[in-house]
């Protein structure tokens, strides 16, 4: 008896969905939370913590929506996703499209994690700091760096951590530098973290015939204003640069800092 194969060609879901907040109505709730006199009086009010200065004028402008509503909205977005759960990757260099193995959510969702706190006494959380000390063991050898900070919960925190860095370097020192350079196909954090932090940004754009970063254009960029250079390696782009500890030398022959973006090095 033959065997017939048959072809399936993958189609993507195509809706055509509002933003959550075109579906909103007024009045609708997901939730009603009902009120606990009891809990009031052991808590008391609970603006009267929140500093005057911080509170709201008025309130947030949230969508009012019934939960049937959401759970409708996002699984149709996740029907349009694409990426490596569901079928090839796309053609990105970037993590955010990598694949995660699901027993990590297992690990990260745990109370063992989430229901840490700063605060705590630290005989309270040997396992935590052990997770962290091997952490950076591991990262240090790969590198051969001397040391990892892990307060950043992101990428784009890690950014304005490297721009801060930089930035109190640097008037430390007494040096009036505020330019920072990095790249058109690294990551947008590259760009706006620095800018945040009051640097003015400096792009330097790929040489057509390889689409490498062009190292013509970088030596260009170099100024007694130049506080450092802030770049993905590899770029959004998927593409390497094998030239990057040439661009690092010359951003250090100027006086300058190197801000190495790796959340491409895991895609």
């Amino acid at each position: 008896m033959g065997i017939v194969k048959l072809r399936r060609n993958f189609h993507e879901a195509k809706w055509e969905e509002p933003i959550i907040f075109e579906l909103s109505n007024e009045g609708e709730r997901g939730i009603l939370v009902p009120l606990d006199d009891r809990l009031e009086e052991e808590v008391g009010d609970g603006i009267s913590v929140i500093p005057e200065h911080m509170r709201r004028k008025e309130p947030p402008r949230l969508p009012e929506i019934s939960q049937m509503r959401v759970l409708r909205h996002f699984l149709r977005l996740s029907q349009e996703t694409l990426g490596a759960d569901l079928n090839i990757d796309i053609g990105q260099g970037t993590c955010t499209m990598k694949y995660s193995p699901k027993v990590n959510e297992i690990f990260v969702s745990s109370p063992k994690v989430t229901e840490l706190h700063p605060y705590q006494d630290e005989e309270t959380v040997q396992g935590a700091l052990e997770i962290i000390y091997k952490l950076d063991s591991f990262l240090r050898e790969i590198s051969g760096l001397d040391r990892f900070v892990f307060q950043p919960g992101g990428g784009s925190q890690a950014i304005l951590a490297m721009a801060s860095i930089i930035r109190a370097y640097f008037r430390k020192r007494g040096e009036e530098r505020d330019e920072i350079i990095t790249t058109i196909f690294s990551h947008p954090s590259d760009a706006a973290a620095p800018a945040v932090k009051g640097f003015k940004i400096i792009t330097i754009y790929p040489d057509p015939e390889t689409g490498i970063p062009d190292i013509e254009a970088l030596k260009a960029a170099i100024s007694r204003r130049t506080a450092g250079m802030i770049v993905a390696n590899p770029e959004d782009t998927g593409i390497f640069n094998p030239r990057i500890r040439e661009f690092c030398n010359i951003v250090h022959e100027a006086g300058g800092l190197c801000g190495y973006d790796q959340a491409n090095a895991n895609g």
